[in-house]
Parts: C-alpha cells; sequence; structure tokens
C-alpha cells in the first residue's frame, strides 16, 4: 500500500508541476512555453507519424498544433487534463494536415522507424516496421484509439474526452483494434 500511495503523491505533484507551468504560460512567460514544446514536441510527433504522417509533415503538424496552443493556451481551462487538450489539438491538426496532402503525404516505413524507435533500442526494427504497417490497415478511429490508449497510455476516459466518444465506445474500438491488429502481425510474420 504504501508503494500505491508513493506513486499517487509522484503524480499528484507532477500533475500539480504541470498546471503550475501552464499557468506560467498563460502569463506570457515565454519560457514555460518553451518548457511545455520540449515536454510535449515528442509525443506530437510520434502521434503525428502514427496517424501516417512522412517525417517533414509530422513536424509541420507538430508546428501547426503547438502554434494553436500558444494562440489559444490563456482560453485553457485547468479542470480539465491538459494531457487531454494537447491530444485532441494534434489528432485535429493530423487530421486536417492530411486531408490536405492526400496519399502524397503518407510516410514512408523507412521515416517512420526512425521516429517511432525507442532511444534505448528496445524494439527492432522490423517489429516496429510490422506495427506501423499493421496499424495503417486499421481504420482510422480504432488506429486513434489505439495511438492514444495502448501506446501513449492515456486512460480510457481521457482517450474519450479527447475523440468525443464515449468510454464504452473508446474500448470497443480498442477491443477491436487489438484482435485486428493480432490476425494482421500474425498473417505478416507467417508470410
Amino acid at each position: 500500500m504504501t508503494s500505491d500511495s508513493g506513486i499517487l503523491e509522484q503524480e499528484l505533484a507532477a500533475g500539480e508541476a504541470l498546471d503550475a507551468l501552464i499557468r506560467r504560460a498563460q502569463e506570457g512567460e515565454e519560457s514555460a512555453f518553451e518548457e511545455l514544446l520540449d515536454r510535449f514536441e515528442s509525443r506530437a510527433l510520434l502521434i503525428a507519424r502514427g496517424m501516417g504522417a512522412s517525417r517533414q509533415d509530422a513536424e509541420d503538424i507538430a508546428q501547426e498544433a503547438f502554434l494553436k496552443i500558444f494562440r489559444y493556451i490563456r482560453s485553457y481551462r485547468s479542470g480539465r487534463t491538459f494531457k487531454a487538450y494537447f491530444y485532441r489539438i494534434v489528432i485535429n491538426a493530423s487530421r486536417d494536415h492530411l486531408a490536405r496532402m492526400g496519399p502524397a503525404g503518407q510516410s514512408t516505413l523507412e521515416e517512420v522507424v526512425e521516429v517511432a524507435a525507442e532511444p534505448e533500442g528496445k524494439a527492432s526494427y522490423e517489429e516496429v516496421e510490422l506495427l506501423r504497417r499493421s496499424l495503417a490497415e486499421l481504420p482510422a478511429r480504432e488506429r486513434e484509439v489505439i495511438l492514444l490508449r495502448d501506446l501513449q497510455g492515456l486512460s480510457t476516459w481521457e482517450v474519450a474526452r479527447i475523440l468525443m466518444i464515449s468510454p464504452i465506445t473508446v474500448r470497443r474500438h480498442s477491443s477491436r483494434a487489438l484482435a485486428r491488429l493480432k490476425k494482421i502481425m500474425g498473417r505478416a510474420r507467417h508470410a
């Protein structure tokens, strides 16, 4: 029980620190916004790449998302989780950008693997390539749920808020997507 309370205290402290950082950014402190950019830029790139953007497009999407966050940070209400607010903006920026780009804006497997690979090299090139190819075969909504819930570790409630769907729908999409991924990846491994 002691370890659970320690983890809870750490999460609360991290949340309070993020809230303080956001308040500083809302007050116009440039260094606070730069710190938000440092903390969340890699997440924005991973989401954009996971949605199918090339490296260049993912950088453009991240830039668009952070410009929107910068422009509207004063309207952010601390009662909502910043992660939900952030991911919603990044997903919408990704959808909009990719819709404008069409198929030419899709990433190549080599580009996707460069960003997706863990810094510690936990996943092999082949594993990351297989996952990216498999994710691309999922319907858009299922892919978004998998990216946010299973790969970014957001809660069902946070994903529901970001995608503006019910928690039950999130669980249903996640379950279907994981089953499809298992089939797709199994077929690809045996091919």
